[in-house]
């Protein structure tokens, strides 16, 4: 009796395709890991610890080659899991950025990496391996002040390249997605946009917990918390403006603490507080221990994060964790991320930021709501989720999961 042919229905398909697409073929995956073995670590190189942390446990089979250029190991084991190696990799005589261009790709060539991962915005002139890129943000065009032109011009190229020849792009936010696309002209078919979550380091401090970390800062009044940098787009200065444009009674009984400045930016902060006169109640400190945050956030009452320019916002998804209300901007990708769970304010606006700050200053109502909003809100930020996505991304990149589906649709049929 001939075999019988089942049209079988198009949800049952796609559940039996969803059910295969995690399986099968090992994977290694090259990794730029430079932003993760820095000794001064930002939010990337946080973010890109906790992710592949979550897919070396997801994917015990998976190998990932974390390349990087930080000859002097670190204090601290960063990546202990045993399927993740640490391979150091130098350039003698770098002048042109020769590391990214062409010991990078050429490592991932030769090491036979299924995907290499780009995750900081930029990537190699070559693609020799399926390349799969990390678009955070466009600032570096959008706000090139202290920028030569020479390396805007290399980040515009780079992005340009890779939103045509990348294999695949993630991006954290549908802001940044959408202009890649309408700018960039990237494929919106090989786009994932993939959230990122708190930090895993993140967690709710009590008052009592908190306590010996705000005495070092010499923290003894309810706080606003405000992470600074010499980077026009964090705002540093109109932050300060604003606090000075608050009522005499206001600053009294309240701190404006300020961290993660360099001794240079500290410097003109602290000049501009002197001339505004507000000394007394603004806390300035330099780069703080990874150590100390989650205390410096859960004893603040308020965030302000009145960015100019993100391509996520994470201090955001920080602060609900640490059950703090949050004072944000009403643009790029910040709305998006914080939803209805913050105040938004015009960050151009001295005064507007100045409202916001007041309204949330004098109404602890206000603060509560938001921070339960903000705690409701953090459920769609978790770290399963993210890395879901990128390992099917990463699947996508070096081709697995079309042939994982072209497999499965001919079993199914």
């Amino acid at each position: 009796m001939p075999p019988v042919a089942i049209n079988w229905p198009a949800k049952l398909v796609e559940k039996r395709v969803g059910m295969l697409q995690f399986k099968g073929k090992k994977m290694r995956i090259g990794l730029d890991a430079r932003t993760i073995y820095w000794p001064t670590r930002r939010g990337t190189g946080k973010n890109l610890i906790d992710l592949y942390a979550h897919v070396a446990t997801t994917q015990p089979d998976w190998e990932v080659r974390a390349y990087h250029r930080l000859s002097q190991p670190l204090d601290e084991d960063l990546l202990p899991q045993s399927n993740i190696i640490d391979q150091y990799m130098d350039m003698p005589g770098d002048r042109f950025d020769c590391w990214e261009r062409l010991r990078l790709p050429y490592a991932a060539w030769k090491d036979q990496v299924d995907v290499l991962h780009c995750p900081a915005n930029t990537c190699p002139r070559f693609f020799p391996v399926p390349t799969m890129v990390t678009i955070h943000d466009l600032i570096p065009l959008d706000m090139p002040q202290g920028q030569s032109q020479q390396r805007v011009n290399h980040f515009r190229k780079s992005i340009s390249r890779a939103s045509k020849r990348a294999s695949w792009i993630i991006t954290p936010s549908l802001y940044t997605r959408n202009r890649l696309v309408s700018e960039f002209g990237a494929d919106p078919h090989r786009i994932t946009i993939n959230p990122w979550a708190a930090d895993s380091n993140m967690q709710y401090m009590t008052a009592v917990e908190a306590a010996p970390t705000l005495l070092r800062y010499a923290i003894d009044r309810p706080y606003v918390i405000h992470f600074g940098a010499s980077a026009l787009r964090k705002n540093t200065k109109r932050v300060v403006e604003a606090w000075a444009m608050l009522t005499h009674q206001v600053r009294k009984n309240w701190q404006l603490v300020i961290v993660g400045l360099d001794e240079k930016t500290k410097l003109k902060v602290r000049q501009q507080v002197e001339n505004l006169g507000i000394g007394s109640n603004v806390n300035l400190n330099g780069f703080v221990p990874e150590e100390d945050i989650a205390a410096l956030l859960s004893g603040a009452e308020i965030l302000a994060f009145p960015s100019l320019s993100e391509g996520f916002g994470l201090p955001i998804l920080d602060a609900f964790k640490a059950q703090a209300a949050v004072l944000t901007s009403d643009v790029t990708s910040l709305p998006e991320v914080a939803g209805k769970a913050a105040i938004l304010v015009n960050p151009e606006n001295s005064i507007s930021i100045s409202a916001g700050m007041t309204k949330l200053i004098k109404d602890r109502c206000l603060r509560f709501e938001l921070v339960q909003m903000g705690t409701q809100r953090l459920k769609q930020y978790n770290w399963q989720a993210t890395t879901q996505r990128f390992i099917q991304a990463a699947q996508q990149a070096s081709g697995i999961i079309h042939t994982q589906q072209t497999t499965a649709l001919r079993k199914a049929a």
